[in-house]
């Protein structure tokens, strides 16, 4: 399931609402989540191959320039940094990292990186490790994270060709001590750096920082095999992981129920897998989201200084007024009113839910009046999604709501691959996200939206925005955390994004005979901490075809 960047917009008909559908009618489905560790007793005879059943997709194997899901889950085995994920719980783990001490005022941390780290040609790797990967992705155009360290003294100023590389506050003052300097306290750092973007990589890509290295890739394969270098290497249980990727659910269904496949996180036909108890279906701390982009951002206005009505706030928000919320939004999961997932002690903020025809054609013909555009020109309004994103009728729904403001909405898709690209070289109006926050913060999801921000898609800019997160990183808990409410009803009351669901995390696996796994809100399974407690029960193929 591509997610993290997560743009695969999973709404409607596809087979994923389909399983959540049967799941809900059949109540067969349970979470699993047994408080194994890594302490227990395993047979190290069972470890040799774990197989993983995914979607059909080429992965980017830089961890700095991708942005999907399905990518990061792979990266998470061939790459690390000075944190990873805690499987269970998502808090920040020492990696390459030993310790690290923040200077009084806040604004100076200090690591020192662990001496048996090893990339996995046995080669050292040492605070110019760390310092050379971050400076490579701030200097990479392409890198959707790289804002996520602005925080840091003259990143962005590199990243904007403002400053020379000397200038960035990343300093390595000895093979094993690194330094960073910040322009404001961020206590949020480890989170934001457990990421795979931020990990240690090699001048030469088929080097590996993680605890396992490529093996062997093919058209639908991928083999990793344990990093021997690893500095954790004890702890790190399974021999080899091979990745089969699939888009025929019969098959995927038929390899699991018969010991084929260890996990399968591809298309599964549920109603015919054997073990009802190995479907585990969690929320995700994830919103699937519409977004208008900013003139600004298309090729067209850079071409020809061509902008759109879509830029003005009262043309969107009279569509907003439009929109059947309800409708649009049946059949979900868990509907979505807002951008930012609830968390628990962040303030309530009104979303949107109110539909009101009447009201939106009044709307419409103010801002015609206001821009001089006339009353009966047609109004395009080009929607780029990928391949099944939305059922025809949902389609349909905003076609004919939009119709009486004189809006014509124009879609066209694109396979699910290369929409990312389509995102960035598009001149259409309205694009479908699925965002999934790489850390348990709202500023993971109002990141999008900052204006000097790399993940910055929208090309939307709002300096009382930026005022309000900056604002965020300096004050305290509580304070911090109503300002950035503060900035996510500012964004709401500009029409920037239409909302529609929370997505769940779909996987197939047996925790009775696989350690390790956990269900979490990222979805995200560091492949370390995996292991085969026990022999799969294989079964004769009853799978009916």
């Amino acid at each position: 399931m591509e997610r993290y960047r997560r743009f695969w917009f999973k709404f409607g008909k596809p087979a994923f609402l389909c399983l959540i559908l049967f799941s809900a009618i059949s109540a067969r489905v349970f979470c699993q989540n047994k408080d194994d560790s890594a302490e227990e007793l395993y047979d190290k005879t069972l470890q040799d191959n774990f197989v993983i059943v995914e979607g059909v997709r080429p992965h980017e194997l830089n961890p700095q320039i991708t942005s999907y899901a399905s990518d990061s889950q792979l990266l998470t085995g061939l790459f690390e940094g000075l944190f990873s994920y805690n499987p269970k719980t998502l808090e920040p783990e020492y990696a390459i990292a030993s310790d690290y001490k923040i200077s009084r005022d806040k604004k100076r941390w200090t690591f020192t990186i662990r001496q048996n780290a090893r990339y996995s040609n046995g080669e050292k790797i040492t605070a110019d490790s760390v310092r050379d990967s971050w400076l490579q992705l701030l200097g990479t155009k392409e890198a959707p994270y790289a804002s996520l360290l602005d925080v840091i003294r003259n990143a962005s100023e590199y990243r904007h060709g403002e400053c020379n590389i000397e200038e960035v506050g990343i300093y390595a003052l000895s093979d094993y001590v690194l330094t960073v300097h910040l322009v404001k306290p961020a206590n949020y750092l480890p989170r934001v750096l457990c990421h795979t973007a931020f990990s240690v990589i090699h001048r030469n890509p088929t080097v590996y920082s993680g605890p396992f290295f490529l093996y062997d890739r093919d058209e639908n394969s991928y083999i990793l095999k344990k990093n021997p270098y690893y500095w954790d290497l004890e702890h790190t249980y399974l021999e080899q992981i091979t990745y089969v990727q699939s888009d025929d659910e019969e098959d995927s269904t038929f390899c699991f129920n018969t010991g084929l496949a260890d996990w399968v996180t591809s298309n599964i036909n549920s109603e015919k897998v054997l073990d009802k108890n190995a479907l585990n279906l969690s929320a995700e701390f994830a919103t699937s989201f519409l977004f208008f982009k900013h003139s600004s951002r298309r090729p067209s206005y850079v071409a020809e200084g061509y902008s759109s009505v879509w830029d003005f706030v009262e043309f969107r928000n009279a569509l907003f007024e439009a929109i059947p919320w309800d409708d649009l939004r049946a059949n979900t999961y868990v509907p979505a009113t807002t951008l930012v997932y609830p968390l628990g002690g962040y303030p309530t903020v009104e979303g949107y839910s109110y539909t009101d025809s009447a009201e939106a054609y009044v709307l419409m013909k103010q801002a015609r009046e206001k821009y001089g555009v006339e009353p009966d020109r047609i109004l395009p309004l080009v929607l780029d999604i990928s391949e099944n994103s939305f059922t025809e009728d949902k389609l349909e729904l905003l076609k004919k709501a939009f119709e009486p403001l004189g809006v014509e909405l124009k879609v066209r898709t694109y396979p699910s691959a290369y929409y990312l690209r389509i995102v960035a070289e598009s001149d259409a109006d309205l694009f479908c996200y699925v965002w999934i926050g790489d850390f348990a913060d709202p500023l993971a999801f109002l990141e999008l939206f900052r204006s000097e921000s790399s993940l910055n898609d929208s090309g939307w800019s709002n300096p009382e925005f930026d005022k309000l997160l900056e604002k965020a990183a300096i004050g305290s808990e509580e304070e911090r955390i109503k300002l950035l409410a503060q900035a996510e009803t500012l964004l709401l009351d500009n029409y920037v994004v239409v909302p529609i669901q929370h997505p769940v995390s779909f996987n197939v696996i047996d925790l009775n005979e696989v350690g390790g796994w956990y269900s979490n809100a990222f979805d995200i399974h560091p492949l370390k901490y995996l292991y085969k407690k026990q022999v799969k029960c294989k079964v004769p193929n009853i799978v009916l075809r």
